[in-house]
């Protein structure tokens, strides 16, 4: 199945959103996810964001997404934390996943 990586837009969060919790419903967490579409939307864009989000689009629907923020390692100095990399159930075993993976270690 045919795929594009992107970096995510505003418009994309309500989307983002459904991805976290479907992952919490597969981590038998589901009512843990307590951050709405307007957190997404404030900490992810502008001059003061807090991360940066990928997402994998197939047929004009986003089926995975891989989201990512800044650390400091007393070891290494500044490095990228990998909070979350979700691919939707029909497109595991597509390469999608690791295509997200590369787009995060190319960051």
């Amino acid at each position: 199945m045919d795929f594009k990586i992107r970096s995510a837009v505003e418009a994309d969060m309500p989307h983002v959103l459904q991805l976290v919790q479907e992952l919490a419903v597969f981590e038998k967490e589901a009512d843990a996810v307590e951050i709405s579409v307007e957190d997404l939307k404030k900490d992810g864009f502008g001059a003061d964001k807090l991360f940066d989000c990928f997402v994998g689009e197939s047929q004009g629907d986003l089926v995975g997404m891989a989201l990512i923020y800044p650390r400091y390692s007393t070891w290494k100095g500044p490095v990228i934390h990998l909070e979350d990399l979700i691919v939707t159930e029909r497109m595991r075993g597509s390469g999608l996943g690791s295509a997200l993976l590369a787009e995060v270690v190319k960051y």
